[in-house]
């Protein structure tokens, strides 16, 4: 990778260079790198009205609207504003507070989104996809055959998703461009028919999350970025039966500064400006029909993420240590590796019903994860210590048809190998749905 900025820039001294650089990132659509340039100027001189009013623009393009308000509330009380303008200032204030959300006293902003879609999975019950298991008993090894109901079912399904995004400013003084960010969403999966072979129908699951962040930009030139506090959790039902929940707490910085990767044909990143973030976090994890599975992961990742006008690309690189709680857990404590890779864009249509829909998102993801243990996972399978490789991958392709309304399909797979066979499993899934969506 090369970095954008090798020596030091006479221009981060300068409040009107800085103000000039950013306003003509704004006007060229670069909106967060004009929100740096001119936060950079304001911290130079804060008397510079012209930049407020840029500044609070370049926040409400990025979504920070709570703290772009508070920016234009500023200005409008500076006494060298002509009265003009400051009326067409508060009159578009009002107008946008107004529209934003029927509650005034709360200042949250909400996006809310709902999903509905059906199609067909070769492994709708996570089956191991394997059809025998050999044991190590006190005589010697013995093989033994697994039953039809612990083979794959494969059939038709249906997927819901509901989702909930609040975000409002909150802070004041030191604190005042801090943001709070609340989310919530509820996921379905449900099998339409019984297995023929087996008369068995793969239980229904459920899975909900929710998480709070609570971000605050930080101005120290080079060092320049974004520290983000989250907390949240995970709930994953199997047939109404609680079987998974996790909390879990992570620090993590966005940098500021910005580089182009290198080869520049890397991903297809070309003409893509890059970011890195930094991240520390600990997950709690429980297993309520298993107990003896609990454990404490921590971990640290590194996030590139890559932005054009069109598109944008996303590289997470995690690892870290799932510590058991019970010295009784199968394959006691674990190491583990994760990598994700994304890749969205927007795509022209070759032909749409619709006048007013000429384009359409096309997203591409690939998740591997690497899991070790350090002791042995049972008696009964010899000295084998698990290692379990898995990817998940999938592309999809969701076109509007309307302000609130779009349609797409998804295909989806994944693999997990392991030394022990009880973690072996494949399944391969496409589905089409209906998708709306309120910002």
């Amino acid at each position: 990778m090369a970095w954008s900025q090798t020596t030091a820039d006479p221009c981060d001294e300068q409040a009107a260079c800085q103000a000039q650089k950013g306003s003509q990132l704004l006007a060229q659509g670069r909106v967060e790198e004009a929100a740096v340039a001119l936060e950079k100027a304001l911290m130079l001189d804060p008397n510079l009205p012209g930049v407020q009013l840029d500044y609070a623009q370049a926040l409400a393009l990025i979504g920070l609207k709570g703290s772009a308000r508070a920016m234009l509330a500023d200005v409008l009380k500076r006494p060298d504003i002509q009265p003009s303008l400051k009326f067409k200032l508060a009159a578009a204030q009002n107008a946008s507070t107004d529209t934003a959300q029927p509650s005034l006293a709360s200042g949250w902003q909400w996006s809310k989104l709902a999903q509905a879609a059906v199609g067909h999975e070769t492994n709708l019950n996570s089956a191991t996809f394997t059809d025998s298991l050999t044991l190590m008993l006190s005589n010697g090894p013995v093989t033994i055959g697994l039953a039809d109901s612990a083979k794959p079912i494969s059939g038709p399904a249906t997927k819901t998703l509901l989702a909930l995004q609040g975000n409002t400013r909150a802070g004041a003084g030191l604190l005042a461009l801090g943001e709070l960010s609340v989310s919530a969403s509820l996921s379905n999966k449900n099998a339409l028919q019984t297995d023929s072979l087996t008369g068995l129908k793969p239980e229904r699951s459920q899975t909900f999350e929710a998480a709070a962040k609570y971000s605050l930009p930080m101005i120290a030139g080079a060092a320049s970025g974004q520290w983000q506090l989250s907390a949240g959790g995970t709930h994953f039902w199997l047939g109404g039966l609680s079987a998974y929940s996790d909390e879990a707490l992570s620090l993590k910085f966005n940098w500021d500064r910005t580089f182009e990767p290198v080869p520049q044909g890397l991903m297809g990143l070309d003409g893509q400006s890059c970011k890195l973030a930094p991240s520390l976090g600990q997950t709690h994890q429980a297993f309520p029909l298993s107990s003896s599975l609990n454990g404490v992961y921590a971990f640290a990742r590194m996030e590139m993420l890559c932005r054009a006008q069109n598109q944008e690309s996303q590289v997470v690189l995690g690892s870290g240590s799932d510590k058991a709680q019970q010295v009784n857990r199968p394959g006691g404590d674990k190491k583990r590796m994760d990598l994700l890779l994304r890749h969205e864009r927007l795509v022209a249509l070759p032909w749409s019903p619709f006048k007013q829909v000429q384009q359409g998102q096309l997203s591409a993801w690939l998740r591997y994860a690497r899991s070790a243990d350090a002791q042995i996972y049972s008696e009964l399978l010899g000295d084998l210590k698990t290692t379990t490789h898995r990817a998940d991958w999938g592309v999809g392709f969701w076109a509007p048809l309307d302000k609130w309304w779009s349609a797409g399909l998804n295909l989806e797979a994944t693999s997990q190998r392991s030394n022990n066979t009880l973690f072996n499993l494949k399944n391969s899934g496409v589905y089409a749905g209906i998708r709306w969506s309120e910002n």
